[in-house]
């Protein structure tokens, strides 16, 4: 892997019919895609668990893919979608109620989130090509996946090797850290009506 700064996972732009996703459209896939790239978030954590049969803690990579929204049947309409793709996933409450400034306009919000490994691959590939901001971010964190998952297993009574501590796991993380941080100030942008947004670098690619 090259270093944290010069990472450039390939971008895949050209839709494509995915006919053995049980069932799913493209149609389907794009507007999920749609959906990620404006209501999601794709996190990527190092968390601490306990390892081995004395109570010992060790780090693990866990990445998530959740979306959130006030409106259900929005929920509804990718839950179908994870479904057909096999998905396992869960529902949370975002409660306004557990805010004591909260003002009188806010409303619930429902997330539905994918949590496994496995099944964030099955996600992200399904939804790659048609992804656009937020591509460049789920390539990277399909290819840590990837690599998190070509390590050594690590059972429940050996100490195993801890992959987090590695430089390329540390790459990836600073990868990602650094693609969310991306931002392109309004100021440097080119706004003329009627003609695509522009700013510097932005066809670099």
């Amino acid at each position: 892997m090259q270093s944290a700064f010069e990472f450039d996972p390939p971008i895949v732009l050209t839709p494509h019919p995915a006919p053995s996703l049980s069932g799913v459209t493209s149609a389907e896939l794009g507007w999920l895609a749609g959906i990620i790239d404006g209501e999601g978030n794709l996190q990527a954590t190092v968390q601490a668990k306990k390892c081995g049969s004395k109570g010992g803690r060790q780090n693990y990579f866990q990445p998530k893919i959740r979306i959130t929204n006030t409106d259900v049947r929005m929920i509804r309409r990718v839950s179908e979608i994870y479904v057909k793709l096999g998905l396992v996933f869960f529902y949370a409450i975002n409660s306004v109620k557990r805010y004591k400034n909260r003002k009188s306009t806010w409303r619930n919000q429902m997330e539905i989130t994918v949590a496994s490994k496995i099944h964030i691959v099955t996600l992200l590939e399904a939804v790659m090509p048609y992804l656009v901001n937020k591509q460049r971010y789920a390539s990277i964190m399909l290819e840590a996946t990837f690599w998190v998952q070509s390590r050594p297993r690590r059972g429940r009574h050996s100490k195993g090797v801890n992959y987090t501590e590695e430089r390329e796991f540390q790459e990836y993380i600073v990868a990602m850290a650094s693609e969310r941080e991306f931002h392109i100030e309004p100021e440097t942008t080119v706004r003329i009506a009627s003609t695509v947004l522009h700013w510097p670098g932005c066809d670099a690619k």
